[in-house]
Protein backbone atom coordinates (compact mmCIF):
# COMPACT_ATOMS: atom_id res chain seq x y z
CA UNK A 1 0.00 0.00 0.00
CA UNK A 2 2.93 2.53 0.76
CA UNK A 3 4.94 1.61 -2.03
CA UNK A 4 1.66 2.19 -4.60
CA UNK A 5 0.39 5.50 -2.63
CA UNK A 6 4.08 7.02 -3.14
CA UNK A 7 4.71 6.13 -6.42
CA UNK A 8 1.12 7.68 -7.12
CA UNK A 9 2.62 10.98 -5.37
CA UNK A 10 5.38 10.91 -7.29
CA UNK A 11 3.42 10.61 -10.48
CA UNK A 12 0.83 13.58 -9.34
CA UNK A 13 3.75 15.95 -8.46
CA UNK A 14 4.78 15.14 -11.87
CA UNK A 15 1.60 15.46 -14.02
CA UNK A 16 1.08 19.24 -11.61
CA UNK A 17 4.38 20.58 -12.81
CA UNK A 18 3.23 20.05 -16.25
CA UNK A 19 0.45 22.87 -15.80
CA UNK A 20 1.71 26.35 -17.07
CA UNK A 21 1.74 28.39 -13.59
CA UNK A 22 1.79 31.47 -14.94
CA UNK A 23 0.11 34.04 -13.90
CA UNK A 24 -3.45 34.48 -15.61
CA UNK A 25 -2.83 37.93 -15.77
CA UNK A 26 -2.49 38.59 -19.92
CA UNK A 27 -3.81 35.20 -20.77
CA UNK A 28 -6.52 35.55 -23.72
CA UNK A 29 -10.21 34.44 -22.90
CA UNK A 30 -9.25 31.74 -24.88
CA UNK A 31 -6.27 30.72 -23.20
CA UNK A 32 -7.36 31.16 -20.05
CA UNK A 33 -10.01 28.67 -20.57
CA UNK A 34 -7.60 26.25 -21.82
CA UNK A 35 -5.54 26.87 -18.70
CA UNK A 36 -8.76 26.31 -16.65
CA UNK A 37 -9.58 22.90 -18.09
CA UNK A 38 -6.11 21.80 -17.89
CA UNK A 39 -6.23 22.50 -14.02
CA UNK A 40 -10.00 21.22 -13.98
CA UNK A 41 -8.83 17.47 -15.84
CA UNK A 42 -5.68 17.38 -13.23
CA UNK A 43 -7.83 17.96 -10.35
CA UNK A 44 -10.75 15.53 -11.32
CA UNK A 45 -8.16 12.76 -12.25
CA UNK A 46 -5.20 13.20 -10.16
CA UNK A 47 -6.85 14.41 -6.99
CA UNK A 48 -10.26 12.79 -6.85
CA UNK A 49 -10.93 10.00 -9.51
CA UNK A 50 -7.20 8.00 -9.27
CA UNK A 51 -6.68 7.93 -5.24
CA UNK A 52 -10.04 6.26 -4.87
CA UNK A 53 -9.79 3.96 -7.84
CA UNK A 54 -6.47 2.50 -6.93
CA UNK A 55 -7.33 2.25 -3.39
CA UNK A 56 -9.75 0.03 -5.10
CA UNK A 57 -7.32 -2.42 -5.64
CA UNK A 58 -5.83 -2.24 -2.34
CA UNK A 59 -9.33 -3.14 -0.86
CA UNK A 60 -9.67 -5.99 -3.53
CA UNK A 61 -6.02 -7.19 -3.01
CA UNK A 62 -6.28 -7.15 0.92
CA UNK A 63 -9.78 -8.95 0.32
CA UNK A 64 -8.69 -11.63 -1.31
CA UNK A 65 -5.83 -12.38 0.76
CA UNK A 66 -8.29 -12.56 3.87
CA UNK A 67 -10.72 -14.72 1.93
CA UNK A 68 -7.65 -17.12 0.83
CA UNK A 69 -6.23 -16.96 4.80
CA UNK A 70 -9.48 -17.26 6.31
CA UNK A 71 -10.64 -20.67 4.46
CA UNK A 72 -6.84 -22.49 4.56
CA UNK A 73 -6.94 -21.59 8.77
CA UNK A 74 -11.07 -23.06 8.97
CA UNK A 75 -9.07 -25.96 6.72
CA UNK A 76 -6.20 -26.39 9.16
CA UNK A 77 -8.94 -26.11 11.89
CA UNK A 78 -11.44 -29.10 10.54
CA UNK A 79 -7.69 -30.93 9.74
CA UNK A 80 -6.47 -30.89 13.37
CA UNK A 81 -9.40 -31.11 14.90
CA UNK A 82 -11.17 -34.06 12.85
CA UNK A 83 -14.33 -31.91 12.48
CA UNK A 84 -17.02 -33.49 9.88
CA UNK A 85 -18.40 -30.07 8.57
CA UNK A 86 -16.07 -27.89 7.01
CA UNK A 87 -16.77 -23.91 6.33
CA UNK A 88 -16.66 -25.22 2.58
CA UNK A 89 -19.97 -26.61 3.39
CA UNK A 90 -21.29 -23.93 4.42
CA UNK A 91 -23.45 -21.22 2.44
CA UNK A 92 -23.10 -17.45 2.49
CA UNK A 93 -20.48 -14.65 2.14
CA UNK A 94 -16.84 -15.54 2.44
CA UNK A 95 -16.15 -13.78 6.05
CA UNK A 96 -19.45 -14.59 7.25
CA UNK A 97 -19.61 -18.12 6.36
CA UNK A 98 -16.09 -18.30 8.21
CA UNK A 99 -16.97 -16.66 10.70
CA UNK A 100 -20.25 -18.47 11.69
CA UNK A 101 -18.15 -22.05 10.76
CA UNK A 102 -14.99 -20.69 13.88
CA UNK A 103 -18.06 -20.08 17.09
CA UNK A 104 -20.39 -22.45 15.91
CA UNK A 105 -18.62 -25.75 14.20
CA UNK A 106 -15.07 -24.93 15.91
CA UNK A 107 -16.19 -23.39 18.80
CA UNK A 108 -13.91 -21.01 19.19
CA UNK A 109 -14.31 -17.68 20.65
CA UNK A 110 -15.43 -15.00 18.41
CA UNK A 111 -13.18 -12.35 19.45
CA UNK A 112 -13.46 -8.41 19.55
CA UNK A 113 -16.96 -7.73 18.17
CA UNK A 114 -15.76 -3.78 16.66
CA UNK A 115 -12.72 -6.22 14.61
CA UNK A 116 -15.73 -8.20 13.48
CA UNK A 117 -17.97 -5.30 12.52
CA UNK A 118 -15.07 -3.91 10.65
CA UNK A 119 -14.51 -7.00 8.65
CA UNK A 120 -18.52 -7.39 7.94
CA UNK A 121 -18.28 -3.86 6.45
CA UNK A 122 -15.21 -4.74 4.62
CA UNK A 123 -17.09 -7.14 2.46
CA UNK A 124 -19.75 -5.12 2.03
CA UNK A 125 -17.34 -2.55 0.67
CA UNK A 126 -15.26 -4.73 -1.30
CA UNK A 127 -18.51 -5.88 -2.63
CA UNK A 128 -19.46 -2.83 -3.37
CA UNK A 129 -16.20 -2.01 -5.60
CA UNK A 130 -16.43 -5.32 -7.26
CA UNK A 131 -20.06 -5.81 -8.30
CA UNK A 132 -21.38 -2.38 -9.13
CA UNK A 133 -17.75 -0.11 -9.87
CA UNK A 134 -18.25 1.56 -6.70
CA UNK A 135 -21.55 2.93 -7.47
CA UNK A 136 -23.24 3.25 -3.88
CA UNK A 137 -27.05 3.15 -5.12
CA UNK A 138 -26.67 0.11 -7.54
CA UNK A 139 -25.18 -2.19 -4.28
CA UNK A 140 -27.04 -4.48 -2.31
CA UNK A 141 -25.59 -3.08 0.90
CA UNK A 142 -26.29 1.05 -0.50
CA UNK A 143 -28.04 1.86 3.49
CA UNK A 144 -25.01 0.18 5.03
CA UNK A 145 -22.71 1.60 3.14
CA UNK A 146 -24.24 4.87 3.47
CA UNK A 147 -24.22 5.08 7.06
CA UNK A 148 -20.36 4.10 6.44
CA UNK A 149 -19.60 7.24 4.44
CA UNK A 150 -21.29 9.41 7.03
CA UNK A 151 -18.54 7.97 9.61
CA UNK A 152 -15.30 8.85 10.00
CA UNK A 153 -13.67 5.98 8.65
CA UNK A 154 -12.09 7.13 5.34
CA UNK A 155 -15.25 6.24 3.26
CA UNK A 156 -17.21 9.22 1.48
CA UNK A 157 -19.80 9.21 -1.60
CA UNK A 158 -18.74 11.59 -4.26
CA UNK A 159 -21.67 11.78 -6.59
CA UNK A 160 -22.85 8.39 -5.68
CA UNK A 161 -19.80 6.87 -5.98
CA UNK A 162 -17.84 5.23 -3.06
CA UNK A 163 -14.69 7.29 -2.11
CA UNK A 164 -11.77 5.68 -0.17
CA UNK A 165 -9.14 7.38 1.83
CA UNK A 166 -5.73 6.24 2.51
CA UNK A 167 -6.02 5.91 6.51
CA UNK A 168 -9.56 3.64 5.54
CA UNK A 169 -6.65 1.01 3.78
CA UNK A 170 -4.04 1.56 6.99
CA UNK A 171 -7.09 0.84 9.66
CA UNK A 172 -8.79 -2.35 7.34
CA UNK A 173 -5.30 -3.75 7.54
CA UNK A 174 -5.13 -3.12 10.88
CA UNK A 175 -8.30 -5.20 11.76
CA UNK A 176 -7.05 -7.92 9.60
CA UNK A 177 -4.01 -8.60 11.30
CA UNK A 178 -5.51 -8.38 14.93
CA UNK A 179 -8.33 -10.44 13.73
CA UNK A 180 -5.76 -12.93 12.48
CA UNK A 181 -3.91 -13.40 15.66
CA UNK A 182 -7.01 -13.66 18.28
CA UNK A 183 -7.76 -16.60 15.60
CA UNK A 184 -4.72 -18.32 15.64
CA UNK A 185 -4.04 -17.77 19.42
CA UNK A 186 -7.56 -19.33 20.24
CA UNK A 187 -7.18 -22.06 17.81
CA UNK A 188 -4.06 -22.90 19.67
CA UNK A 189 -1.87 -22.37 16.29
CA UNK A 190 0.83 -21.00 19.42
CA UNK A 191 2.11 -17.26 19.61
CA UNK A 192 5.05 -17.94 17.26
CA UNK A 193 3.47 -18.04 14.93
CA UNK A 194 3.88 -14.73 12.75
CA UNK A 195 0.77 -12.92 10.82
CA UNK A 196 1.96 -12.03 7.41
CA UNK A 197 -0.62 -10.57 5.31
Amino acid sequence: MDIIEDQFENVRKLEQNRIPQNKTVGLSEEEFSERQSEIQFFENRYERDFPSKIRYSFVVLLYIVLETRLRAACDEISKRRSLELRESDLKGAAIERARYFLKKVAKLPSGDQMVGQWLSDFQKVRDCIVHTNGKIEKSNDEKRLNELCNKSLGLSSDAGSLMIERHYCTKTLEMTKSYFGHLFDSAGFGKSIRVVI
